[in-house]
């Protein structure tokens, strides 16, 4: 089997410079493309992804920026990927010696005859590492938080109901995809995208795994587009899109009571800010169906597409 790496990509040249450095140490015999999406990026990006061509199996695809469209960029490249493995990856990761092996084996491994995920975990750092990270230098960064839910290896992952809450897409896996699977474009921003895809492949009877030694370590940003790392780091989050996301993705999947059950635990703690107009925390259990009434209110109304500035980008 052989892995297609699948990085969708917006002004970040540095740092997927760094990510296609590491992926020349993994072994061509299990690397099939490198397929960079890249979203509409007014810097860099071109240049650093063909200036590798020569010296990656690489794939340069664009689309025009048109807002925060990371699922659509997946799908750009979904549509021209050849692997038997599909790897997900994001730009602001850096991947150690066997990555990708970790990666086709935990599907080899499987031996299933349909859909798989292996999920991957990612440590955080914001040590600038020089080079490819060995994997003790992967460990070292602060663990990813699904691992202390579904343990280190990933173990309790098969007892869980909810398999597909745990899909990130930072570091994500799929094989054995249905012709023409993809992410649902209809998501537009941060958040929920990836969930949503992990979980219509849990409805098709997927297989999911954790590919214990498939991690990946993430180069924390100053400024992050994930509104829970600014939560956690004091930074203004921006949870406009989250929410709009997770009301559409409970819609979407109506009737099922595992997502009915997390996705208003989640959006219970979340309010319209009367003075900024954004959605915000307070502190407090707030009203979900005023949450639910608002954002549907809100969704028949919205632009198609979500502003950069917006949305952290």
């Amino acid at each position: 089997m052989k892995a297609s790496v699948i990085i969708p990509t917006y002004n970040r040249s540095a740092k997927l410079a760094r990510l296609l450095a590491c992926l020349e140490d993994q072994p061509s015999s299990v690397l099939a493309e490198v397929l960079v999406c890249d979203d509409g990026s007014p810097d860099e990006t071109q240049a650093v992804a063909r200036a590798f061509s020569g010296r990656l199996p690489l794939v340069y695809l664009h689309q025009p920026d048109l807002g925060f469209r990371a699922g659509q960029a997946r799908n750009l490249g979904l549509s021209r990927a050849t692997g038997e493995v599909i790897v997900f990856v994001d730009d602001d990761l850096v991947v150690p010696p066997g990555f990708l092996e970790a990666h086709v084996g935990a599907h080899a491994a499987t031996g299933a005859d349909r859909p798989t995920l292996a999920l991957g975990f990612r440590h955080r750092t914001f040590d600038p590492l020089v080079g490819t990270p060995r994997w003790q230098d992967v460990v070292a960064g602060e663990p990813d938080d699904r691992a202390e839910v579904l343990g280190p290896e990933g173990a309790r992952l098969g007892a869980d109901p909810a398999p597909w809450f745990y899909g990130y897409s930072c570091n994500l896996s799929a094989s054995r995809l249905p012709a023409g699977f993809h992410f649902d474009e209809a998501f537009v921003g941060w958040g929920m995208e990836d969930l949503d895809f992990s979980y219509r492949l849990m409805r098709l009877g997927a297989c999911f795994t954790v590919t214990a030694r498939g991690r990946a370590l993430h180069l924390e940003d100053p400024a992050p587009r994930d509104p829970f790392r600014c939560e956690a780091r004091e930074l203004p989050p921006s949870y406009d899109s989250y929410v709009r996301n997770a009301v559409y993705f409970l819609d979407k999947h109506a009737g099922d009571p595992v997502v009915e059950r997390l996705i208003r635990q989640d959006l219970r703690w979340y309010l319209r800010d009367p003075a900024s107009g954004r959605w915000i925390k307070n502190g407090y259990e707030n009203d979900v169906e005023a949450v639910l009434a608002e954002c549907r209110r809100e969704r028949k109304h919205a632009p198609k597409h979500a502003a950069r500035h917006v949305e952290g980008e």
